[in-house]
Order: structure tokens, then sequence, then C-alpha cells
């Protein structure tokens, strides 16, 4: 019997295919190889660590409240206004003029809703006031304490590797039945840390948090009584 004789064209596609095939094998080992070792380390478990979320206490709470005409007012804080570079939950580090921000911290929440619950908290534990809400709950209020956060950031000074810390708070009150602002309060702190490790930063964080949010409660109760008693009050004027 004559042999089958086997075209060279179809010789030629059968080792091209058999190159293919081999290429194919190759390339599928090499994607399963990506996706067991690259990408589940990179894509979707990830080595890097979550970023550790702090939070800061309010001032404690003062054991009676303090009478006076304030002491019969409603206050409202508003959301914080903040410079370029803090509306962020990071947590923000300044070296000379530069800013930069600590890896794998943060706050709880932006620097912004982490001020504005502090100060609403402490001021309302100071008892101060009848009540001290945020701005946002819209309860009824007598007055409204505008806010602006200046500072709120570890500082670092040349040759020194653990760094203090600048919380500095500006308020301005305003009275709402006629929106006349009747005062403006301020605070600064300057509290160092122990130590250059994250949980001795956040302990001077709020530590020097905790001192900006009594001045700020003490001079806003200050300029309150002030204003009930001034003749310019459209209370005292209906009255």
């Amino acid at each position: 019997m004559r042999p089958a004789v086997v075209p060279d064209n179809q010789t030629g596609q059968t080792g091209d295919m058999t190159r293919h095939s081999k290429t194919l094998a190759i390339a599928l080992a090499a994607a399963m190889w990506w996706f067991t070792g690259c990408s589940t380390g990179s894509l979707f478990d990830g080595e890097t660590p979550p970023p550790v979320n702090y939070v800061l206490a309010p001032v404690p709470s003062a054991a009676s409240a303090t009478p006076s005409a304030a002491s019969n007012t409603d206050l409202a804080i508003a959301r914080p206004d903040v410079v370029p570079g803090l509306d962020t939950r990071r947590i923000a580090v300044l070296r000379g003029r530069q800013l930069d921000y600590y890896r794998r911290s943060e706050w709880g929440g932006s620097v912004p809703d982490v001020v504005q619950t502090l100060l609403v908290a402490s001021l309302d534990n100071q008892k101060l006031f009848r009540s001290v809400t945020s701005e946002q709950a819209r309860v009824s209020s007598e007055y409204l304490l505008d806010v602006e956060v200046r500072d709120f950031q570890a500082e670092y000074v040349e040759g020194n590797a653990v760094p203090q810390i600048r919380v500095s708070i500006i308020g301005r009150i305003i009275r709402i039945a006629d929106r006349e602002m009747i005062g403006s309060v301020s605070a600064t702190a300057l509290r160092p840390a122990a130590d250059n490790r994250m949980s001795e930063v956040t302990a001077a964080f709020e530590a020097a948090a905790q001192q900006v949010a009594a001045e700020i409660a003490g001079k806003s109760a200050q300029t309150v009584n002030a204003d009930q008693a001034s003749s310019t009050n459209p209370a005292r004027k209906s009255g």
C-alpha cells in the first residue's frame, strides 16, 4: 500500500500549532503564578497593614453647673473651617514649612469632624451652657460658635527626634437672633510628646486639644454673659 503523503503546507500548520500551544501553556502558567503569588500580595490581601485609627477624649465633666446668664442659654457649634492640608483624616506633621503626614496612622474622622465632636462634648461637659450641640443637629440655640482650626499638627524641630503638638483654634460667637458677631475667642496649646511613638504623639494631641477646648469654653461663656447683660441684645430690648 502506498503511504499517505502529508502536504508541506499541512506540516507547516502542525508545527505552528505546536509552537502556539507551547507559548499558550507558558503564558497560562505565568498567569497562574502571578495570581497565586504576586496578586495575592498586592491586589487582594495586601501586605501593607491597614491604618490605625485614633480618637481624642473630651475635657472631663465638671462636678456641677456654674450659675450664670450663659447657663440659661443654648449654644451650637459649627463644623470648623481648617487651613489647607488639614481637611483630612491623616495626622499632619510639620517640619519647617514642609507639610507631611504619619504613615499608617489616621484620626477616626476628618480633622473638622474630630474637632467639632471634641468641642461639643467638652463644652457640654463643662456645664457652662444649658446645652451645647452641633449646628447640624438643628436644635434651636441663641448663639453659634463659628470655629476655625489654624493648627492641628505635630511639629519636628531640627535636632529633636520627638515632636511637639500645636493646636490653635479661633472662635467667633454669633448671636443668632440678628446674626451679629458679639465677640471672638481663641486659644493655643503647645504640648511636647513624651516619645516619638504614635501612642505618645496622640496623647499629646489629646492634652493640647483638651487645653484649647477648656479655654474656648470659659471665654465663650464670658462673652455670652457680657452679651446677655448688654443693652444691644435684642432680647433685652424686647423685654
